[in-house]
């Protein structure tokens, strides 16, 4: 009897040590696998966002929390699919800015009303060179660019997209043109401007940190209002210091994480906001939005989230449209002028 008592005590504590450990049974509302469909390829910033917030998140949850990636349509097709599943919290949609340029590309039929956001945080963006270019400075683009419009290539990332977008809108906003090649993402666009394809690239600091650590890329300035200290490189010009006219345009920040409908359950959504907020404070998401890195934190959620997400879908949408880029006019979606 008294062995068959300890036997039962030892179990007892095993599963309480390792239901602390884990964080099972922390959630009274989820008690099988959830799902983070991942709308872009594998290694790139959303995928690896949303694999460090799984991470910190099932330790909260105390349930799986699988990313597979479904890649298509700019990210409508994974749209498309989270949606079309139960709104119960289960099946969440990794997303970005870019998620945001969806209803002007006719990629998704929602807007940023329907789904609520927890943005992890972000890279600012940045114009680079090859090491020996003859551009010392962004004001040699802008000359260049003047004295031949036209003449200077680009790689931006996706056309349609945040880097392609937000320089196109720098560009009209200094009056002058440049040539903006196609490229599917921006590992490419990199490559183009290390091999000389390109005279100019433009991403995020982040997934080009290392070329330019390297010495194998040069930053010019970044697209952002402020100047910005690279991590191993050092401070690096703001590009309204060379066009003070891009003040009306930016901000236009990068933000990589998760959104779930916004008629999701009160109780899911308030159990996934808490399980966020956990996993913000996770060694897996430090550690990736490390400022090293040059990831800065964010850990919004709820309606400041809500708030940022809207604002800058107006903006992207609205910027397409007056670009004659845009599929869909965003006024037919309702999606109001900024």
């Amino acid at each position: 009897m008294r062995r068959r008592s300890l036997l039962l005590v030892v179990l007892l504590l095993t599963g309480l040590l390792a239901g602390s450990a884990l964080g099972l049974g922390a959630s009274k509302v989820f008690d099988r696998p959830i799902t983070i469909v991942c709308p872009y390829g594998a290694g790139g910033g959303t995928d690896l966002t949303n694999r460090a917030l799984a991470e910190g998140m099932k330790e909260y949850l105390g349930v799986q929390v699988n990313v597979i990636n479904m890649v298509g349509g700019s990210g409508g097709v994974g749209a498309d699919y989270v949606w079309q599943k139960p709104h119960d919290g289960y099946t969440i949609l990794g997303c970005s800015e870019t998620n945001l340029f969806l209803p002007a590309n006719g990629g998704h039929f929602t807007t940023a009303k329907d789904w609520e956001y927890f943005m992890a945080g972000g890279s600012p963006g940045v114009a680079m060179v090859k090491p020996d270019s003859a551009f010392k400075s962004f004001a040699d683009v802008i000359k260049a660019s003047k004295d031949k419009p036209g003449s200077v290539k680009v790689a931006a990332s996706v056309a349609g997209g945040m880097w392609h977008t937000k320089w196109s809108l720098i560009c009209k906003a200094a009056g002058i043109q440049t040539n903006i090649l196609g490229y599917t993402g921006s590992a490419p666009s990199i490559t183009a401007g290390m091999t000389g394809e390109v005279d100019i690239v433009h991403v995020s600091v982040a997934e080009a940190l290392s070329y330019m650590q390297a010495k194998q890329l040069r930053p010019l300035c970044v697209t952002e209002l402020e100047a910005y200290e690279i991590p191993g490189v050092g401070k690096t010009p703001a590009v309204v210091e060379f066009i003070p006219e891009a003040k009306k345009v930016l901000p236009m920040p990068q933000w990589l994480g998760i959104c779930v409908p916004a008629d999701t359950s009160k109780a899911a959504l308030a159990e996934l906001t808490e399980a966020f907020k956990s996993a913000m404070k996770s060694e897996h998401v430090k550690k990736f939005l490390d400022p090293s890195k040059a990831y800065v934190t964010y850990g919004y959620y709820g309606a400041k989230s809500k708030e940022i997400a809207q604002s800058l879908e107006s903006k992207f949408c609205w910027a397409l449209f007056e670009l004659g880029a845009a599929k869909k006019s965003p006024a037919e979606m309702g999606i109001p002028k900024p």
